[in-house]
C-alpha cells in the first residue's frame, strides 16, 4: 500500500499553508513544495471543495488555509484526496470477495486487514498539520505521538 503522490503533495500544500501568513497563489504554492502548478491546482481545487482551504480571486488571489492545523489531521488530508485508508480491497464492508462472498466475519484476512487498516488510520489521526508543522519539535517527539 502506498500513498499517492497526489495526497503526498496535498499534504505539503496543506503544510505550506498553515505556516503562511498571507494568501498564496498556486504558481507560488507550486514553487515552494516543489510540486508541478497543474497539479497544484488540481489539489486545491480538491480542497477547496473540501473545505480545507479559501481561494481568492483577482490579482492578489491564492488560497488560505480555512480549517485550524490543530484539527486538520494528516488522516483527514490523505482522505480528502485517496478516499479511505485501506491497506486491501479486502478490508471494505463492500468488496465482494471470490473466496467468502459478502460474509467478512469469517474471513481472516478481511478482519486482519481491516484492523492494521485501522490502526495506521489511528495514527495518523493523531499527527496533526499544527504538529507536523511545529519547527520547535524534534523528529523524536512526533514520532512518540504514534507509538
Amino acid at each position: 500500500m502506498r500513498i499517492t503522490q497526489e495526497a503526498d503533495y496535498a499534504l505539503r500544500i496543506v503544510s505550506l499553508l498553515a505556516v503562511s501568513d498571507a494568501i498564496c497563489g498556486a504558481a507560488e504554492i507550486a514553487d515552494r513544495t516543489g510540486v508541478p502548478e497543474r497539479f497544484a491546482h488540481k489539489i486545491l481545487r480538491k480542497l477547496l471543495q473540501a473545505g480545507v482551504v479559501r481561494s481568492y480571486t483577482g490579482a492578489k488571489g491564492g488560497y488560505i488555509l480555512l480549517r485550524d492545523p490543530q484539527d486538520l489531521s494528516m488522516l483527514e488530508i490523505i482522505e480528502q484526496i485517496d478516499g479511505p485508508l485501506e491497506i486491501s480491497k479486502c478490508a471494505d464492508d463492500g468488496y465482494i470477495c471470490s473466496r467468502n462472498g459478502s460474509c467478512k466475519v469469517h474471513c481472516v484476512y478481511h478482519q486482519v486487514f481491516r484492523q492494521i487498516s485501522a490502526d495506521i488510520a489511528d495514527k495518523m489521526r493523531k499527527l496533526t498539520i499544527a504538529v507536523l508543522t511545529d519547527q520547535s519539535k524534534d523528529i523524536s517527539e512526533i514520532l512518540n505521538l504514534i507509538t
